[in-house]
């Protein structure tokens, strides 16, 4: 396997939370997406899930090759969730850039939380691997 970049990132929820309280929706619009919000809006435990999803953008950042470099929108990176609530990426913008450029194949990403802490890794696998 040809593994392009890792990372890893991990979001206090209840600092996430204050911050979203705080600012409101403009904070959550310029961080998401409308299909992610939509998704989310689906949770009981909201707060919990976007700190998820906020921590695999910046792991996923931290994972593209020059990545953490450049200011991506949030919007660029994607997090989104299969039928099984398996969440994958997809990529817009200056990200996608990134990916045709670096010939990337895969982004994996993983997301956990506890009461506290959301945490995600993310590994970006290159073509031909």
């Amino acid at each position: 396997m040809n593994i392009a970049g890792i990372g890893i990132d991990a979001v206090n929820i209840q600092r996430f939370e204050k911050a979203a309280d705080e600012k409101g929706s403009r904070f959550l619009n310029k961080i998401f997406t409308p299909n992610e919000l939509e998704y989310a809006e689906t949770k009981k435990a909201y707060y919990i899930h976007m700190a998820g999803k906020f921590a695999a953008k910046e792991a996923v950042k931290k994972a593209l090759p020059d990545g953490a470099k450049i200011g991506l929108a949030w919007s660029d990176i994607e997090i989104l969730n299969d039928g099984d609530g398996k969440p994958y990426v997809r990529l817009h913008g200056e990200a996608r850039n990134i990916q045709e450029e670096f010939g990337l194949s895969d982004i994996v990403v993983s997301i956990s939380h506890t009461k506290d802490i959301a945490v995600s890794n993310a590994m970006v696998v290159k073509h031909g691997a």
